[in-house]
Order: structure tokens, then C-alpha cells, then sequence
């Protein structure tokens, strides 16, 4: 007698195979009017992924009543406003009890700190490692104090977090030597220049900035130190992450040789960072119209500032990403930088690199580009095409995928 088999039952998807609900994610914005790089780096990721992403839930927690509407309009963004007594409070008890409030699937900040007791998975990016490796940098008191802070905490918001992003490759292998945070766990998300960091080359633009903020006449050595940090005028070091010292010691040396050498323009200072005369020749032995600090510039300026400068001179001790290399070589800019993380990494072979403690290097350096146009000028394709490599899209991206992942215990992959 024949068999007649069946057809076997339709197997149905399981949970993890079917199509994912949306999330609803967590984003704690307390630093998103910074002016520096943290700051810089939320807002224009924040801005692709909500253009990215419009299909999850997301409520946005800010420390100020006055940082509300910034996503204002948008169907899948809640903002809320917490208030807090300090940071620490902000993170440690006010967001969790505001996450549990809102029955977040995931809790993501961008800077180093989570709540060690959130009711959700969490995704922590952290910015750098200089708390253990440029010590030197925290001496004064309450440096001291935020810095031993930092060092116990840092290591246990990671133990903590679903989820480490960092900003580099070089930064993750950091974390893994320093703190010994899994390579597994980690993910990078890089940042980006925005389309309007592209050549502006509108000689009336050149002579609107040049007035407004008293440039000098002819193409400048740049430094962008960007946000809070300060020119201390007598006695003390000169933003020593950034090598800000080097670099006068090292443009002295160039002018002394070649008197060519053109000045140099310092962005971002503070205000109580004017360097008088008597500073800049006895300490440096420069001129006092050498060197030109106006102090912090309108952002929607800084791309014509890049592109009216003769070089980018970028020699930090440290950096994680450090996004003027990014917003320079955009906007075609030859760029001078460090052998120091992560610079290398951002930059690759589009740049001119120094050793940040050697003085001389950097001077030859910048001679190089006063003697040698051919060089600048492949400098500046070599670093549009670099700039090119560099998405804010694509940051977004990366990062939607690391918190679905946590969010749903579901490694999406590339999505």
C-alpha cells in the first residue's frame, strides 16, 4: 500500500527571525550644547539618525529647560528636560528614574557615564583614555579630584554597559590595554565634517572674516584648540594636550630661518588667554604679530577659516578623533598633525605627521609647505579624498545598528 507523506507544516518565524518592533531609545543630552568636540559630535550625530531613523521611538533627555526643541516636530522624538543638582545626580538618579518612566528599551550617552542602575541595556561611548596616560594634565586640585573620579568610574561604566563605542580604532585598543575592556564588546562610530565644510574660495568671504575677526592679510598657520581651553599668559603651560608651546617654539625656529614663515591664527582660546607682547618675545621670541588669537569663532564660519589658511598645524599629545583634521582636509586644507593616537588613524596618508615632542620636525615641517607648493597642493587632494571617507550618514548608521543590538539582544549586523 502506498505512503502518501504530508506536506510538512509551515514553520513560523521565530522571535528573533521575525520583523523587530520599534524601540524605544533612550538618549541622554546633557552635553549637547558644548562647544567642542563632544558637542559637535552629538548634535551632528544626533541630526543624521533621526533623519536616518524614522521608524523607532526616542526620548531625548536634556539638563536644561532651555536645550527643549531642538528635534521639536519630529513624530518618533519625545524631548524631556531633567533637572539635577549636579552631574552626577543628573546621571545617577534622575535619568534612571526617567528611564523606567518611560519603559525605554535602551539608554545610550555619549559621554563616558551611564547610570550604573538603569532599568534597560545601555550604550556607553567614551571619549579618551588621557585620565591615565597624561596624568600631568590634572594637577591642579580640583583637576586632580575629576581626574580620580574618572579613572574609578570610567572602567565600571564600561563593565556596566551592554554596549562601548568609541570614536577610533585606536581608542578601542586603548580601552583594551588600559582597561581591559573586551575588543568584542566595542564598536567604533566615527565622526565627520558637515556638507558645509567644503573650499570656500569667495575672496569677498575671505575679506568679510579677515575684518571681523582681525586675520591677518595673508594665509596663516591655523590652530583650532576649540571650547574651554585656555591660553594661560605667564608662568603656565600653554594648553598642553593641544602643543600649543611646541608650536610657538616651533614657528620661532621657522621664522628665524625663513622669513617667509607666515603667522599663525589660534582659535578657540579662551578669553583670558591673550598672550601679551612681552610674553610672546621673551618666551618665544616672536613678534606680537606673529601670532593671532580672536578667540572662539562662529562655527558657520569655519569653513571658510580653513580654507583661507596656508596649513592646519595639529600636533596634539593625544586625541581620540580629533574632528578639525576631518573639517580641514574637507575643505582643502593641507594639515601638519601628530604621531599620536588618533591622528594617524584620521588621517592616513593625506597629511604631513611629527612627533609631538619634536620641535624641530614640526619647524621643517612647516618650512616644507612655505617651500614647496607642489607639496600643499597634493596635500589638499590627497585630503578632500581622505575627508570623503568620513560620513555622517554612515556614523549614523553604525550607531543604529549598536543600539538595536542592545536593544533587542539581535546582532543586526550592517544592517
Amino acid at each position: 500500500m502506498p505512503v502518501i507523506e504530508s506536506a510538512p507544516p509551515e514553520r513560523r518565524p521565530t522571535r528573533r527571525e521575525a520583523a523587530p518592533r520599534p524601540l524605544r531609545i533612550g538618549v541622554m543630552l546633557r552635553a549637547v550644547g558644548e562647544y567642542d568636540g563632544a558637542g559637535v559630535y552629538i548634535r551632528k550625530l544626533m541630526d543624521a539618525l533621526l533623519e536616518l531613523d524614522q521608524r523607532n521611538e526616542y526620548v531625548l533627555f536634556y539638563s536644561e529647560q532651555e536645550q527643549l526643541g531642538a528635534y521639536a516636530g519630529r513624530p518618533n522624538v519625545l524631548e524631556v528636560a531633567l533637572r539635577a543638582p549636579g552631574k552626577l545626580a543628573w546621571d545617577q538618579v534622575v535619568v534612571p528614574r526617567a528611564a523606567r518612566r518611560a519603559d525605554l528599551d535602551v539608554l545610550f550617552h555619549h559621554k563616558f557615564s551611564i547610570p550604573l542602575l538603569a532599568p534597560c541595556p545601555t550604550v556607553v561611548q567614551q571619549r579618551g583614555t588621557e585620565y591615565w596616560t597624561f596624568p600631568e594634565y590634572y594637577r591642579a586640585w580640583g583637576d586632580w579630584l575629576n581626574a580620580a573620579y574618572n579613572r574609578w568610574s570610567i572602567p565600571l561604566f564600561c563593565r556596566r554597559a551592554t554596549r562601548v563605542l568609541t570614536n577610533s580604532d585606536s581608542l578601542a585598543s586603548e580601552l583594551e590595554q588600559l582597561l581591559e575592556v573586551p575588543r568584542s564588546k566595542m564598536a567604533t562610530v566615527y565622526a565627520a565634517a558637515d556638507e558645509r565644510f567644503r573650499p570656500v574660495t569667495d575672496l569677498a568671504v575671505h575679506a568679510r572674516l579677515r575684518e571681523r575677526y582681525a586675520l591677518p592679510a595673508e594665509p596663516f598657520f591655523l590652530m583650532v584648540v576649540k571650547g574651554y581651553a585656555r591660553i594661560e599668559g605667564a608662568g603656565q603651560p600653554l594648553c598642553p594636550r593641544k602643543n600649543v608651546e611646541g608650536t610657538l617654539l616651533a614657528l620661532a625656529r621657522a621664522r628665524a630661518e625663513d622669513s617667509r614663515t607666515p603667522p599663525m591664527v589660534i582659535l578657540g582660546a579662551g578669553v583670558r588667554g591673550r598672550l601679551g607682547p612681552d610674553v610672546l618675545r621673551e618666551r618665544y621670541g616672536l613678534p606680537p604679530e606673529a601670532v593671532v588669537i580672536p578667540g572662539l569663532i562662529d562655527h558657520g564660519d569655519m569653513p571658510a577659516i580653513y580654507s583661507m589658511a596656508r596649513a592646519l598645524l595639529f600636533p596634539s599629545y593625544y586625541e581620540s578623533f580629533g574632528i578639525p583634521l576631518v573639517e580641514a582636509m574637507a575643505c582643502g586644507c593641507p594639515v601638519i598633525t601628530s604621531t599620536a593616537p588618533a591622528c594617524p588613524e584620521v588621517v592616513d596618508d593625506a597629511a604631513l605627521l611629527v612627533d609631538p615632542d619634536d620641535v624641530s620636525g614640526l619647524a621643517a615641517a612647516m618650512l616644507r609647505l612655505v617651500r614647496e607648493p607642489s607639496l600643499a597642493a597634493d596635500l589638499r587632494r590627497r585630503g578632500l579624498e581622505r575627508a570623503a571617507h568620513f560620513s555622517w550618514h554612515e556614523s549614523a548608521r553604525r550607531l543604529l545598528a549598536e543600539l538595536e543590538r542592545a536593544g533587542t539582544g539581535v546582532d543586526r549586523g550592517d544592517r
